[in-house]
């Protein structure tokens, strides 16, 4: 059975993304922005769909489901899910501010509120049958992402975003399931007004931006002290008491989070706006990133109470927050940790398709995930021919088996180098496939990398890649973190040694690399052999507003932007000809 998922249909959904399962095996996955550069495009995976029946060999016919983790849903109508007076209180809240700019991005989906979207359905265009798509749960799609990925026999699953519909296309902001031998309990949905926008509102007010900026805020929040304006914030984050969830009576302003001209008019906005010029970015940063912690772990503990679980698997966008997830491994209770490599919406093609195989089959469908290698690979031949094309401005020289140790000598010679090895990766990190590498010890490499190619904001760390088998030797409390999910603290006395691949509160987002990567690790180890660090620092391969480089063409334009000083790609080493 070949089961193709997608994290939506409509062409209005941020992080299209494309799987490809036969038989219950993840076999391809990808998300269209790698293809059409541009970043967290909303468009429908043309792209990425032809990419994955390509690498199946199969043609569109020869799929027998399509599983879609974004049901149709009458969105307008669950605004009222606390009290009918939520949206008329925030609709008066803009009265004299921007009520104008509300009304017009509300006024044409009023009708959703009466029967559920007609989408521009892409996979009807392509003259898809009816019976073949399948639209699933969204928040169940995320939990099977993280359960049937986790490798682990039981556990309890938590699915926390922004909102999405579930089966009966009701928008919520996330579930809990109790899952073990293949099946999957819901214990309890999350109303839409516990949704986790509150702090994609803060980010937005903070400057940053939707989607791309609540990293952000986590890393500006270790400059801040949480204390100063704490109890200025708390009342505008959704709470969870005895077994009920308890919600901000504005609420519904932190839906227009995308409308960021509209959230800054709305109460809450100016609410945010007055507490950044008052107490300054660092410390709103730090409040709201500790509310989040707090309200999380909190939720956490109560139905750890109710549902006596030792292991956790997570999805949905909240737990793209490595802190959030470094202080839900250190629970007492807590024995494993599983957080899905792609844990924003591109995730759900993911789970939308294990779980339809699993309904269609009867069968467990639960596997290990242990590398997000999942996107398309070039050969050396088309990697040489696209070199050919800027054979004026490059030169290039095959190293083949010498490459790891050739790279692992220029980065401790204080090179940054671009590394485009093998298929690419599944989500948004850098997992030792489309990267660029730097000597972790020199504190000025971080200025470096930002002055050449990210010009990231001066508050954002870079990301240590560590040999797995020796991680325990700079990060307390280690175990695996293959996906760059989860944060450690660093151990004391070691911070030099990776001066510029850790925050300033002596923490790190920990990318472990096994053997099995065999190139990457080769590299690790050679850096370690020169050096006596098993640790190099790694960064996503793109220059700043775009996504991960896809193809080699893009490789090369970057090392020609002067992104990087030398180009790993396939077998060669890739230099600018002396001239240029």
């Amino acid at each position: 059975m070949i089961i193709i998922g997608l994290n939506d249909v409509a062409g209005a959904h941020h992080n299209s993304s494309v799987a490809l399962i036969k038989d219950g095996d993840v076999l391809f996955g990808a998300s269209e922005e790698r293809f059409s550069r541009i970043k967290f495009d909303m468009n429908f995976p043309c792209q990425a769909l032809q990419a994955a029946l390509k690498f199946a060999n199969i043609s569109l016919e020869q799929v027998d489901y399509f599983a879609v983790g974004y049901p149709p849903s009458p969105f307008y109508l669950d605004l009222f899910c606390r009290k009918f007076c939520d949206v008329p209180r925030s609709l008066f809240g803009l009265v004299g501010h921007n009520l104008s700019g509300m009304m017009k991005y509300l006024a044409p989906n009023f009708r959703k509120m009466y029967k559920p979207a007609i989408y521009q359905n892409g996979l009807k265009k392509m003259h898809v049958p009816d019976a073949k798509i399948v639209y699933m749960d969204h928040h169940q799609s995320h939990a099977a992402s993280a359960y049937r990925c986790s490798g682990f026999d039981d556990c309890l699953t938590i699915s926390m975003d922004g909102f999405g519909p579930n089966g009966a296309g009701k928008n919520i902001a996330g579930q809990v399931y109790l899952c073990g031998d293949g099946k999957m309990t819901l214990l309890e949905e999350i109303p839409l007004y516990a949704t986790a926008l509150w702090y994609s509102a803060f980010t937005v007010c903070l400057g940053l931006k939707y989607m791309d900026g609540e990293g952000k805020t986590m890393g500006l929040a270790a400059y801040g002290d949480p204390g100063v304006c704490y109890d200025d914030i708390k009342e505008m984050v959704f709470q969870y008491h005895d077994g009920a969830w308890k919600g901000y009576p504005f609420w519904v302003d932190y839906i227009m989070v995308p409308r960021d001209t509209v959230l800054m008019k709305t109460v809450s906005g100016r609410r945010i706006m007055a507490l950044i010029d008052e107490h300054g970015q660092e410390n709103v940063a730090a409040a709201a990133q500790r509310l989040l912690e707090e309200r999380i772990l909190d939720f956490i503990e109560q139905i750890q109470q109710k549902y006596r679980f030792r292991r956790v698997a997570l999805a949905g966008g909240t737990f793209l927050n490595v802190k959030v997830n470094k202080l839900i491994r250190e629970l007492p209770y807590v024995d494993d940790i599983f957080v899905h490599p792609h844990a924003s919406d591109g995730g759900t093609a993911i789970g939308a398709a294990l779980q339809l195989y699993h309904e269609k089959t009867g069968e467990p469908t639960i596997h290990k995930l242990m590398d997000a290698n999942l996107g398309v690979e070039y050969t050396d031949a088309e990697i040489e021919a696209d070199l050919k094309l800027f054979e004026d401005q490059v030169e290039w020289q095959e190293l083949d088996g010498r490459l790891p140790e050739y790279v692992a000598a220029a980065l401790a010679d204080g090179k940054v180098i671009g590394w485009f090895q093998g298929r690419e990766e599944w989500g948004p990190r850098a997992l030792g496939r489309r990267s660029v590498l730097a000597d972790p010890r020199d504190p000025h490499t971080r200025d470096k990398i930002n002055s050449q190619m990210k010009n990231r904001d001066w508050f954002m760390p870079f990301a240590p890649s560590c040999l797995e088998d020796k991680g325990h030797l700079h990060f307390k409390n280690f175990c695996p973190s293959p996906f760059m999910t989860l944060a450690f603290d660093v151990i004391e006395g070691k911070e030099h040694d990776i001066a510029s691949a850790i925050h300033v509160d002596s923490t790190a987002r920990v990318h472990s690399v096994r053997p099995d990567n065999e190139k990457y690790y080769a590299v690790i180890s050679h850096f370690d052999e020169l050096t006596g660090v098993p640790v190099i620092l790694n960064t996503s391969f793109n220059r700043h507003g775009l996504p991960i480089v896809h193809r080699p063409k893009e490789a090369i334009e970057h090392l020609l932007w002067g992104c990087v000083h030398e180009l790993a790609i396939g077998s060669y080493i890739v230099r600018k000809r002396a001239e240029n």
